[in-house]
């Protein structure tokens, strides 16, 4: 595992920061963020090793380390973008739960690995429970959900259970039953169960299904609708973004 610190240039925003102020101004602003940035990253580091040793993880920087490992790697530059470059070579990428601002930069980077790194995201809450008890899945039938679940599949095949959940949407509903049963030649114990969508909507009717089952984990597509249309009509994605309890694994 790498533990990846962003920290932002304060030069960057020097042309930003409008006409008439003054160099010496300027000096001090970018002084300033330099020294919160560091003391940012003080803290960050901190709780990577407090993590790290509570968990007896040698920190190593070169594969071949016998056992898990992980590592620490800071770099200046906006986050968005750099965990973009670093997502990519990975196998997944870990982020906190943005919140509910939309233009916060937890959400940008959050959307950016999501949509441009190609690599499942996991989303994790403030206290997150345990992977290894029952998972839900929501399963709409489309092809972010069933990478999710591709993606998924090592910790689904440590889950005691596994529930597939299909909301009833209207149409033609997605058979929660056939991916039930590809789960279990996975020698994965899966259910398929359909759930009606309720008035308050797709996504509540997923967080009425997730606290029925107990489930520690919620594997789903992001963004299987545009995401424009989710910003402005709502919809899993986003609302698993603002505001998820438990750890979500999603896939573009």
């Amino acid at each position: 595992m790498v533990a990846l610190h962003a920290r932002p240039d304060p030069l960057a925003f020097v042309p930003y920061l409008g006409e008439g102020m003054s160099p010496g101004a300027i000096d001090a602003l970018i002084a300033d963020a330099r020294r919160r940035g560091e003391e940012s990253e003080a803290i960050a580091r901190r709780i990577f090793d407090d993590w790290a040793r509570a968990r007896g993880l040698a920190e190593a920087q070169a594969p071949g380390a016998a056992g898990a490992t992980c590592s620490w790697r800071r770099e200046d530059g906006a986050e968005d973008a750099l965990i973009v470059r670093h997502g990519r070579p990975a196998d997944m990428t870990i982020l906190p739960v943005p919140g509910k601002d939309p233009g916060h930069a937890a959400t940008v980077a959050a959307e950016a690995a999501l949509i441009e790194t190609g690599r499942p995201v996991l989303l994790a809450p403030p206290s997150p429970l345990a992977l290894g008890r029952t998972a839900v899945v929501a399963w709409n039938a489309s092809v972010q959900a069933a990478r999710a679940v591709a993606a998924a599949l090592p910790l689904l095949a440590r889950a005691r259970s596994v529930v597939v959940a299909s909301v009833e949407e209207g149409g033609r509903p997605a058979d929660p039953q056939a991916l039930a049963q590809w789960l279990r030649w996975h020698r994965i114990e899966a259910s398929g169960r359909r759930i009606a969508r309720g008035a308050e909507g797709v996504a509540a009717a997923i967080d009425v299904a997730c606290a029925e089952a107990g489930a520690s984990l919620l594997v789903m597509g992001g963004y299987t609708h545009s995401r424009l249309r989710e910003l402005i009509f709502g919809g899993v994605t986003a609302h698993a973004l603002r505001s998820a309890r438990i750890p979500v694994l999603m896939a573009h």
